[in-house]
């Protein structure tokens, strides 16, 4: 027989709606707020595990906000004479040294301070970070530790709306693991599966220079339009896409401009909150090979003398002969960019013309066209460094 209870909101012990709450990629806390009373979270910090959306990147420690892992958190708000406060409770021992802030980007280039206020020291009684929440808080924010990088997630605005006197039919039996309750839309909840997240699988072109470029990312279940973040596997530093094209569910664009070279993690998250970084650094930035050695003639050498030059590149770890050909007995040192040797086989004055291809560690290319005249009747041997 199936119970039947007739609820305005359904609130925990602490008077918060709790709409869901998962352990893959970080939670997702939604409560209702009262415009007169703040909602409490209380914080503490604890050593991330695989849980976090930046495990493995910046702080080894993590925010646990009301037991749940750096989740995702919504805000509701959307009269600025009547804000919804947000009280993040720091008393506990763990957060000292630990600051909860609130800021405009993940990377925290940017502190969002309105309409927040902080009191006491983390980790002693009575120190909170508090945030008032109304029609002109951004939608996106991110809280993060002022000292630390990473520790945290962002929040999300929505308005407030409260439905009463509805009746909600409860299920009979307990749901498996990590399973959500639906709606028929009339009221009656079941289990269902659990929360779709999305997933990256590939990213094209895998290798980028500084500049803005397009990255083709495919995975799925993208929702239009997610945020995309590329994250620094050294440092931690986060740099959000300047844009992102929703293609469809399996391919989305995202444009970086990464100025420090590295290799990088990609976070996609979706608009419901839920995200996945990438479990390896997919993403590698490095300025292709260039070119030092002027173009055109490399110098002149007698028949039957010695050949010594050297063509450079900076970046460049690799040298090969693209295309054209050496005077007979010079070789080139595909490590160094030496072309050595003694010439031999001409039988009048000949222009050697080719072409050299610069490849650095990350298997970018640049091509280069030289020549070598071996003169006959002309004295001395030529060098090029």
């Amino acid at each position: 027989m199936s119970s039947i209870l007739k609820v305005d909101t359904i609130q925990d012990q602490n008077g918060n709606l709790i709409i869901s709450k998962d352990s893959g990629g970080g939670g997702f806390l939604s409560p209702y707020p009262s415009s007169s009373a703040a909602i409490t979270y209380t914080v503490t910090v604890a050593s991330k595990t695989a849980a976090h959306p930046y495990n493995g990147v910046g702080s080894s420690n993590g925010y646990f906000i009301n037991g749940i892992e750096s989740p995702v958190i919504e805000l509701k708000g959307n009269d600025t004479s009547k804000p919804y406060h947000y009280k993040f409770d720091q008393a506990d021992a763990s957060n000292s040294g630990h600051p909860l802030r609130f800021y405009n980007n993940a990377s925290k280039t940017t502190a969002f301070t309105t309409g927040v206020t902080t009191n006491g020291t983390p980790g002693q009684a009575g120190a909170y970070t508090m945030i008032a929440v109304d029609s002109d808080t951004p939608n996106i924010l991110y809280y993060q530790c002022s000292s630390h990088a990473n520790m945290g997630n962002h929040t999300f605005l929505t308005s407030p709306t409260v439905n009463t006197g509805f009746f909600l039919k409860l299920p009979t039996t307990d749901g498996t693991a990590d399973q959500v309750l639906k709606t028929n839309g009339s009221g009656t909840l079941s289990f269902g599966s659990s929360v779709t997240f999305p997933t990256i699988g590939s990213i094209s072109p895998s290798v980028i220079e500084n500049s803005q470029t397009a990255v083709t990312i495919t995975g799925t279940n993208f929702q239009s339009v997610p945020f995309v973040d590329a994250i620094n596997s050294s440092t931690g530093a986060i740099v959000t896409a300047d844009s992102v094209a929703f293609t469809n569910a399996t391919t989305i664009v995202a444009t970086f401009t990464l100025p420090v070279d590295g290799t990088y993690f990609l976070r996609v998250e979706n608009n419901d909150g839920l995200s996945v970084r990438s479990g390896s650094a997919l993403l590698t930035v490095s300025d292709a090979p260039a070119w030092t050695t002027a173009a055109g003639s490399l110098g002149t050498v007698s028949a039957t003398g010695s050949i010594s030059f050297t063509v450079a590149a900076t970046n460049a770890t690799a040298f090969a002969v693209q295309s054209g050909s050496l005077p007979g007995g010079a070789s080139l040192n595909t490590s160094t960019g030496a072309i050595t040797g003694t010439e031999s086989g001409s039988t009048q004055t000949t222009t050697y013309t080719f072409t050299i291809r610069a490849t650095d560690a990350q298997g970018q290319t640049a091509d280069r066209q030289f020549t070598i005249t071996i003169s006959h009747g002309a004295s001395g041997g030529g060098q090029f460094n």
